[in-house]
This record gives structure tokens, C-alpha cells and sequence, in this order.
């Protein structure tokens, strides 16, 4: 099991909980609200508040986990990144700077501004990209290297909670109401 906490990244043992490894961030970082999430061998987490950044650590059992890459311009306190296929995504909590990186290497393919403040995190459902705001706007993207908007759709109510998808239904939760939306069946 990796955790990252205030200032290291602990490695343990999942049957005995012992300690195994802990990777120094090199900087402050603490109340870590972005869940970690892994692909191709690397672990992608944000070191949360003050100065955040944002870590590719890579792991294998043969060797102490290392800090493969780390990115520090619009790295999010409050949502978690995102990968699809072979890029990482993630979006500013104010401003709403969205950012899509080589998930190996750490290349910046784009960052294009799509506003809004976040701090629910995105997820992909039926092929796409879902960034939902605190000013009630969900914003469409197609995954890829080129900044590609599909939709714009606004509900009532601030969108804090992480929308969540289900049997083809998109669920999201604004300060006033539950939203269930989806294709009408046919």
C-alpha cells in the first residue's frame, strides 16, 4: 500500500502494515485531498496545499520507489488527476486550467483554460472527460493531446461532490438537487 502524507510517500506491507519504504516530497506538502491514482508503473498524486505539486513516482518491488517527474504549474489542491490511455489530467481548483501531460514522461500536450473553480474531480464515462465546477457547469472534453470541448452544461447550484457514472446514467449532485442524466431509452 502507498500513502502519501505530509512531506514522504509510505510504502507498507499490506498483510503485516510494517513500513517497507517512505520517498521524501523535497518540499512541503500536507492535508493531501487528491486521491493518488496509478498507471504505467508510476504513482500520480499532489502534494495538496501551500506549495502543491504534482508527483510521478515510479515503483516496482525490485527497487525504493523514486520520483520519476513532478509538475508544479495549476496542480490542484482539491480534485485528483486523471488518466486515460497514455495521458494525465488534471484541473486547477481556481481559474480552472486544465492540464494533459505524456503520463510517462511529464510532457505538457496542452493547458487550455476551461474557468471555473473545482474541486470535485473528474472522471471519464462513455468515452469522455467530465470537469464539474462550483459555479454548476460541467465541461465536456475528449481525452487525447489536442484540447478538444465537446459540451457546456449548466445546472442550478454550486457542483462540489465528484460526479459519478452508472449504466450509462450520469449522476451529479449540486447544493440543491440530485441529477440523473442520460439518453432516453429506447
Amino acid at each position: 500500500v502507498m500513502s502519501p502524507g505530509a512531506n514522504w510517500l509510505y510504502g507498507y506491507d499490506l498483510a503485516s502494515g510494517k513500513e517497507l519504504f517512505k520517498v521524501d516530497y523535497e518540499r512541503l506538502g500536507f492535508s493531501i485531498v487528491p486521491r493518488p491514482v496509478a498507471a504505467h508503473g508510476l504513482l500520480f498524486f499532489s502534494t495538496s496545499f501551500m506549495q502543491p505539486e504534482l508527483l510521478a513516482v515510479r515503483y516496482d518491488s525490485a527497487q525504493k520507489p523514486q520520483v520519476e517527474w513532478r509538475e508544479r504549474k495549476s496542480v490542484p489542491t482539491m480534485p485528483s488527476p486523471i488518466v486515460v490511455g497514455d495521458y494525465l489530467y488534471f484541473i486547477s481548483d481556481n481559474g480552472g486550467v486544465l492540464s494533459c501531460l505524456e503520463a510517462k514522461t511529464g510532457k505538457v500536450a496542452y493547458r487550455e483554460r476551461i474557468e471555473g473553480s473545482h474541486c470535485a474531480s473528474p472522471i471519464l464515462a462513455g468515452g469522455n472527460l467530465y470537469f464539474c465546477d462550483r459555479e454548476g457547469t460541467t465541461k465536456v472534453i475528449a481525452p487525447g493531446p489536442k484540447f478538444h470541448e465537446i459540451a457546456k452544461n449548466k445546472l442550478a447550484g454550486s457542483i462540489m461532490a465528484s460526479p459519478a457514472a452508472v449504466d450509462g446514467a450520469l449522476f451529479i449532485r449540486t447544493e440543491h438537487a440530485l441529477y440523473r442524466i442520460e439518453e432516453p431509452k429506447k
